[in-house]
């Protein structure tokens, strides 16, 4: 029967015969097969329904993450970012992480891009981590390794992101 073994279809015939049932095994393993499919597809529309009618991926994307960055590269605001960026820091930073969870994506993503195309970035889970990286649509972490001779370190000093070389 593939999905139950023959021996227990083979014992539920025996039952059968021991009870003068007309029934046979292979009905009821045809049946039970059908019942577990039926389980399991319940069982992935429920994961489904959960992950994609409510806030729950993005919550397990990582949304939280997104949004306190959002807050802290608008706090560090344009620097030293080419002019064209003005317009993403002329929102209100009380709208922002209201926003759809696509247009979070992609303010930071705009930005994010600008500050590590002029090498500079606050280092945050989204400096380090690929999943993260990736989920924003930023280029994966070695990208940019060319970009940095020496090893560099980035502190945050209430101001903006200044570099710090470290020998």
């Amino acid at each position: 029967m593939g999905f139950i073994a023959t021996p227990i279809v083979s014992l539920q015939n025996s039952y059968y015969k021991t009870i003068d049932s007309k029934k046979k095994g292979t009905m009821w393993a045809t049946r039970l097969i059908i019942k577990c499919w039926n389980l399991v597809y319940h069982l992935w529309t429920h994961r489904n329904s959960v992950l994609h009618e409510t806030q729950a991926l993005d919550a397990l994307s990582g949304v939280n993450t997104l949004r306190n960055s959002i807050i802290v590269e608008y706090a560090l605001g344009q620097g030293s970012l080419h002019r064209v960026y003005s317009r993403y820091f002329s929102v209100l930073l009380e709208t922002l992480p209201q926003k759809h969870t696509d247009q979070l994506k992609q303010w930071f993503l705009v930005i994010r891009s600008g500050c590590e195309a002029i090498r500079v970035s606050t280092t945050d889970p989204f400096t380090t981590n690929a999943s993260l990286r990736n989920w924003i649509g930023l280029p994966p972490i070695h990208t940019y390794a060319h970009l940095f001779p020496l090893s560099l370190s980035y502190f945050h000093l209430g101001v903006g992101c200044v570099p710090s070389y470290l020998d």
